[in-house]
């Protein structure tokens, strides 16, 4: 969760609660978007000095607001720019599948369907996801943003080694949108996957 966080706050300056509900939205599939697990993780950031927290009164409310450091946005970037492990496919839930053959049939179907139901559902989130994204409206707030906090553009340039605000906010909205798709692929994938071998075992051939 540290890395997410680290990612988000390489963007904008942002509150916990804020911070929450970007995670919710887009990244439910990564990581926890309990206030609690986000609360200890900036806390731990705080700590390594890789954010910075500033109080702000907005509308009469004191605001805790955190923004990424240059350690903090060094740290991200080397880390990011190691190469990507898509062998973690460590999930304990395996461990059903694994020993499925251990209940009656009848019981090994049920669970079958349960599972493609779930994939199902996530699958109907990630596309309401999809269609709800107005592409050029966020990509025109980023910009506005970026232009009003000459520090974080300064950072974003000094990241990506492009001066040009426009092209990166289009590479960062582009990656966005492939991440979302990867996630949709890969749940279609899942459902295919465990309708055949539901139907496999509706026809006794395991």
């Amino acid at each position: 969760m540290d890395k997410i966080i680290l990612g988000i706050l390489m963007l904008k300056r942002l509150t916990v609660y804020e911070i929450r509900n970007i995670i919710k939205k887009n990244f439910q599939s990564m990581c926890s978007d309990s206030l609690g697990s986000i609360n200890v993780s900036v806390k731990k950031l705080l700590t390594a000095k890789m954010v910075t927290c500033s109080e702000i009164v907005e509308n009469g409310v004191n605001k805790k607001r955190y923004s990424i450091t240059e350690l903090g946005r060094n740290h991200f970037l080397e880390w990011l720019k190691t190469p990507l492990d898509m062998s973690k496919t460590k999930n304990m839930d395996l461990g059903k599948l694994l020993f499925m053959g251990l209940v009656p049939i009848e019981e090994r179907i049920a669970i079958l369907s349960e599972i493609i139901s779930s994939l199902e559902n996530e699958l109907l989130e990630l596309n309401d996801i999809q269609k709800s994204i107005r592409e050029s409206d966020e990509k025109e707030q980023m910009i506005i943003y970026l232009n009003s906090d000459s520090e974080y553009s300064l950072g974003i340039q000094s990241a990506t080694q492009n001066s040009d605000i426009i092209e990166t906010v289009n590479s960062i909205g582009n990656f966005e949108a492939i991440t979302l798709q990867y996630g949709i692929d890969s749940v279609k994938f899942q459902i295919e996957w465990f309708t055949k071998l539901r139907d496999k075992a509706v026809n006794k051939e395991i």
